[in-house]
């Protein structure tokens, strides 16, 4: 096969010809069934994953399948001047075989699904001199040099986690059994682990760690769950149906403790930072100062009303308050801080102004520049930021709010500068000298890859872009993928402009009306990226929909971020209220474009996306004909304690809980409704499907209940046999209720 890339409407599409001796085969006829979509090899191919730069700022490693099945190993790329950019693979491991045609027994299948959730390894990182690499395979340690075969350090029993060097290279410090772990380097080889902290018991062990740049201390965050009520999750797949223990806190209960400490090389007990407020406050962020002599770090209550940005002195331990956000009304809580170069002041993110922006901030907390200072402002929002010697690299959506480009910004602030070209969305790893990018990049039409930009070109363009991945297999490039429109319509609550994402099917005229599927529904759902939502696997399913004459419509309701801090906020205090408003007022606007057929139009969503759905179902009857309620929230009384920044505790809000939670209107339901939930959820809990499926049984309802055994709260993220179940009995519920080629039955 000969494959070549081809630019479509400023998009890089995978194409591939046939060559053969004689005469040329005809290309297979595209399959559009979830049964090929969710099907190994993938048809997109296997998303690259764990990018990380070598010190020297030369060579990208990172975790990849190039054969479209999901065990990963190491890759990297070495970026030359002038020389094509190339993957070379680091490791082959031994993986199990994933059949294609698995025998009936019960272990055999069981036996298959293993394999094919095998994942191969999980984190890499580079060791100083930027030759060597580090990495964790079935909880042990390994030592690899490109070329060379891998070395084992340490060995199981205790799986390690986040192996990492110090800046000098002479130890590698890990978690494992609770603990952080620290061992000595010598050559290729790996001293005996010595236990660096002796926190570790049931329930309370070392989260996260730091090195300082002199490798002479390190954070530590330790996370304490005992103050979690432990809850008991029926399993009935064993031999005998067992309760599975787990800790699990509901809106106004007690949460998990959180501490930062600072922790010698040299050994002793943690030193704890007082840091003010609770100890179920989050920290955000944490990072030793260029020359490890302060901590910053950025904390807030669970609510997320009460943002503290601190430096502590890693010598004495004391903590001084650089910015205090306190916002009430504030719901969402994408931070991120980070030192300047010179260790003198602090970059930081708020929406304080029209929207998430770059602040700076002097790190002495003198009143000379004490005060904050935008670097970035505008109509639009920052996603992200990494911060450089040679400026800022910002992730943003000036222009258009489904994208996602990377500018550069000057450390001073000013006019940001463009580095990105194609539409779609860019999540960088930016090298350590700013100089390159590792993008991966995807767009409604492109599966995600990986692309090497040069961040120092004065005129960026397509020069300073070098494609390194190609994952879809080569049959992808058979198959036809229809790109959204991005339009624009009023809320009929409160007459905000919300943002929709709009897929008409390939056979689409404007001359008649058509049967509309809304979803999947979630807040951030309209984006420029593949598959719009991708935090689950939906590029498939939507596509089937589209082939069998579905329109497909996703919107951003109250609460998504990029379209101004006021938006954001609209959902406070409102879930199944506002947002519920907003989806109605997109299916309006289908109509009254003369795309949707007004009797013909399904919803559906995921665990938030259940409640939207089932609430739409229960307030509006016959807007929607019929949904699909997966994983559905419909108690916010059983919801985590994360929500307790939209909606405050229970305690405090009884009547906003009662009407945030579909199951108190479900009398109210006229329409099909469908509900899907994994038993393993614990997440959102199966009980309130269950309980739900009986009161709708007990008024007679139109409602059916798909049960997923084996199923975490992500029920279509896990073995591909589950996936494929479970949207094919989606599907074929929207077939029933909407005709897609025809008059719906009554």
């Amino acid at each position: 096969m000969i494959a070549r890339l081809v630019w479509v409407g400023g998009a890089a599409l995978l194409m591939t010809t046939a060559a053969h001796v004689g005469h040329a085969q005809p290309a297979p006829t595209p399959d559009y069934s979830i049964d090929r979509f969710y099907s190994l090899p993938s048809l997109i191919g296997t998303e690259p994953r764990g990018m990380t730069w070598s010190p020297d700022g030369r060579t990208l490693a990172f975790l990849w399948n190039d054969e479209g099945m999901p065990f990963l190993d190491v890759f990297v790329a070495r970026v030359v001047p002038g020389q094509p950019l190339r993957p070379q693979r680091v490791t082959r491991l031994p993986r199990p075989e994933v059949p294609r045609n698995p025998g009936p027994s019960y272990s055999e299948q069981r036996t298959a699904i293993a394999a094919e959730l095998d994942e191969g390894i999980r984190s890499i990182s580079w060791h100083p001199d930027s030759r060597r690499l580090l990495y964790v395979h079935q909880g042990g340690l390994w030592f690899v040099t490109p070329g060379e075969a891998p070395v084992r350090l340490v060995t199981p029993p205790g799986a390690v986690q986040r192996p990492t060097f110090d800046p000098l290279g002479a130890r590698v410090a890990f978690l494992r059994d609770g603990d952080l772990w620290v061992a000595d380097l010598r050559g290729d080889t790996l001293g005996a682990p010595q236990r660096l902290t002796t926190l570790a018991r049931s329930g309370v062990g070392v989260e996260d760690f730091t090195w300082a740049p002199d490798g002479r201390t390190l954070a530590v965050v330790e996370t304490d769950r005992t103050p979690i009520r432990t809850r008991l999750i029926p399993d009935y797949l064993p031999d005998e149906t067992i309760a599975t223990p787990v800790r699990r806190a509901l809106p106004g209960e007690p949460s998990e403790h959180r501490r930062l400490g600072l922790v010698a090389l040299t050994g002793g007990p943690p030193r704890w930072l007082e840091l003010g407020g609770e100890p179920t406050d989050i920290v955000f962020t944490y990072a030793f100062s260029p020359r490890s002599e302060s901590l910053l770090i950025d904390k807030s209550d669970v609510f997320v009303k009460d943002r503290r940005l601190l430096v502590a002195d890693v010598a004495t331990g004391r903590t001084r308050l650089l910015v205090r956000e306190q916002e009430a009304n504030n719901v969402s809580a994408e931070w991120r801080a980070a030192w300047a170069p010179d260790g003198r002041s602090v970059y930081f993110t708020s929406d304080r102004a029209h929207d998430c922006h770059v602040w700076q901030v002097d790190a002495a907390g003198t009143a000379e520049g004490g005060a904050p200072r935008a670097i970035t402002s505008g109509p639009w929002a920052v996603f992200g930021f990494t911060v450089t010697p040679r400026g800022l690299i910002v992730v943003a959506n000036e222009g258009r709010a489904e994208e996602r480009h990377l500018y550069r910004v000057p450390l001073r602030g000013g006019a940001p500068v463009r580095l990105s070209t194609r539409p779609g969305t860019h999540t960088p790893v930016v090298s350590p000298n700013g100089q390159l990018a590792a993008v991966l990049f995807s767009s409604d039409t492109v599966p995600p890859d990986l692309f090497v930009t040069d961040l120092a070109v004065a005129r960026p363009g397509a020069a300073s872009e070098k494609r390194l991945t190609t994952s879809p297999r080569p049959e992808f490039a058979a198959y036809t993928w229809p790109a959204p429109r991005y339009v624009t319509f009023t809320s009929r609550a409160d007459g905000a402009t919300v943002h929709g994402r709009l897929l008409l099917p390939p056979n689409y005229t404007p001359s008649r009306r058509w049967p509309v599927v809304v979803g999947s529904i979630y807040s951030n759902t309209v984006r420029n990226q593949w598959g719009g939502r991708n935090a689950h696997p939906l590029w498939g399913f939507d596509r089937v929909l589209l082939e069998k004459g579905y329109v497909v419509f996703a919107l951003d309701v109250a609460g998504s971020s990029g379209h101004g801090t006021a938006f954001r906020r609209r959902i406070r205090l409102d879930y199944g209220g506002i947002d519920v408003e907003d989806i109605h007022s997109g299916v309006e606007w289908l109509v009254a474009q003369g795309i949707a057929d007004a009797s013909r139009v399904g919803i559906w969503g995921s665990s938030y996306g259940g409640l939207l759905t089932s609430m739409s179902l229960f307030t509006k009857p016959g807007v929607y004909r019929a949904g699909i309620a997966a994983a559905p929230a419909t108690n916010v009384l059983h919801a985590l304690t994360g929500e307790q920044r939209v909606m405050d505790t229970p305690q405090q809000r009884p009547a906003e809980y009662a009407r945030a939670s579909s199951s108190t209107k479900a009398a109210g339901l006229k329409d099909a409704l469908m509900l899907v939930h994994g038993m393993r959820d614990v997440v959102v809990l199966y009980r309130d499907s269950v309980w739900l499926l009986q009161y709708l049984m007990q008024m007679g309802r139109d409602v059916e209940l798909v049960t997923l055994p084996d199923a975490p709260h992500g029920w279509d993220l896990g073995p591909r046999y589950q996936t494929r179940y479970a949207f094919q009995r989606m599907l074929d519920f929207f077939d029933r209720h909407l005709a897609p080629n025809g008059a719906p039955a009554r």
